[in-house]
């Protein structure tokens, strides 16, 4: 058996980085009049609202995180997509009709969103709809490395792996030399 092929993800981008520090301020900011009620030994019923808000927002950075993509590996017949604490997502490869580096998405989630379920804390994860590609899957964690695969029945897959170009080149091979077993 070869030896899997190994891509690390690429760092976060600077939009991600300021909409995760954004929303961690914004639930610490939340908490405040907890601590001055504290301090102030003065007990009230509603300083429960923005404390929930706040916890709200901690489990959603802390669920973020742990799914945040850490590494790519092509090993045997699938592509291995591993995150920082959730099980790998495991896509044969084929499933994969086709893969490119997507330059033009690097302006998301400032154009061409219409829906994102996380664009920019930790990254961008979840099912997207964009203007000009249609309904896509995304784990990535970079804009300026984005790189899509077709899948069929599924729809597109965009990561971020730290070197796309290598990773392009690596699947390209992967995949040509599975269609050609098919």
């Amino acid at each position: 058996m070869p030896k899997p092929k190994q891509f690390i993800a690429a760092p976060l981008d600077a939009y991600a980085e300021r909409i995760t520090t954004g929303v961690a301020y914004f639930g610490g900011i939340l908490l405040l009049p907890l601590l001055f009620a504290y301090l102030s030994n003065n007990r009230w019923g509603g300083l429960l609202i923005p404390t929930a808000v706040a916890l709200l927002i901690a489990l959603f950075l802390l669920l973020t995180y742990l799914s945040q993509p850490t590494r790519y590996s092509i090993e045997g017949e699938q592509l291995v997509i591993r995150q920082r604490w959730f099980m790998p997502l495991r896509i044969p490869l084929k499933q994969i009709s086709g893969v490119s580096f997507v330059p033009q998405l690097a302006q998301i989630p400032q154009h061409g969103i219409r829906f994102g379920f996380n664009p920019g804390v930790h990254g961008y994860q979840g099912p997207f709809y964009l203007t000009d590609f249609g309904r896509v899957f995304m784990l990535a964690t970079n804009r300026e490395r984005l790189v899509a695969l077709a899948r069929y029945p599924a729809e597109p897959l965009i990561i971020s792996p730290a070197n796309p170009r290598d990773f392009v080149l690596a699947m390209q091979a992967e995949v040509g030399s599975e269609g050609e077993r098919r």
